[in-house]
């Protein structure tokens, strides 16, 4: 697993997941997470308890995103422990000991949270739901239900895949048109083709929201170039996810008084 060291120094439980160190065989060694593909589901369901073990994580109190490529963040709790929510690739939430949880496999997957309010969100993002400002739109949600302040958040962009391998056509192109920064997140590659950063994307879309630029880790690693330690949809089709986590910290105990 990787972390991020903005979230880990600030207390917040949480990790970017890797193919490796899991039950699963065949495309999908070994650690897939990854419910909505052809796996065994009993190793998808060990390697899932295994993550949340090893994160000192309650994993009955999981919950993830449907994941529909859009921009929907939905705010989350303990009510909805075990859930899929659906129409959404965004979650947040404030409920101490809730665990959000969103997959991939080349898209990016952001992790926020509020030192002050502790509230924390999970988002994925491809490039609709890049296109779409879902990274602004998870900003937003906090600041609305949770009175984060955009400027104090905390954010980790995992592992995605890169522009040395993400060639994008027109379509994409023209669901990009109204960001300003396009053409510095966007490399040309021919006749209406063209290398899209997604991680870079973000970032913008983050800083346009008012997150200071310290405040975002970028785990910038390719998912289609290191295929012994991701998958990589794009690089094999068939293949499993990793997961980025997080869950909301549980209320530091007072310290008790010592007897005199």
């Amino acid at each position: 697993m990787l972390f991020s060291d903005l979230l880990r120094a600030a207390g917040f439980p949480h990790a970017f997941t890797t193919r490796q160190g899991g039950r699963s065989t065949g495309p999908y060694a070994s650690l897939n997470l990854g419910r909505g593909v052809d796996d065994d589901p009993a190793a998808v369901r060990a390697n899932r308890e295994a993550v949340a073990t090893t994160l000192g994580l309650d994993p009955l109190r999981h919950v993830e995103a449907d994941q529909v490529h859009g921009a929907v963040v939905a705010v989350v709790g303990a009510g909805d422990a075990g859930r899929s929510v659906p129409d959404a690739d965004g979650l947040a939430s404030g409920d101490p000991g809730t665990v959000l949880a969103v997959h991939a496999a080349d898209c990016v997957t952001l992790l926020l949270a509020d030192p002050r309010s502790r509230a924390v969100a999970a988002v994925h993002a491809g490039w609709r739901g890049t296109a779409a400002g879902i990274a602004g739109e998870a900003v937003s949600v906090m600041a609305g239900q949770f009175e984060t302040r955009p400027e104090n958040v905390l954010v980790a962009l995992g592992p995605a895949i890169g522009p040395c391998h993400y060639e994008v056509d027109e379509p994409v192109r023209a669901a990009f048109h109204r960001w300003p920064w396009w053409e510095a997140v966007a490399v040309p590659n021919g006749p209406g083709r063209w290398r899209l950063d997604l991680q870079a994307a973000n970032r913008r879309q983050l800083l346009e929201a008012g997150v200071s630029s310290e405040r975002i880790d970028v785990l910038d690693l390719c998912t289609y170039h290191y295929p012994d330690l991701f998958y990589s949809h794009r690089r094999e089709r068939i293949t499993g996810r990793m997961a980025a986590i997080v869950g909301v910290p549980s209320p530091a105990r007072p310290a008790r008084a010592k007897a005199r």
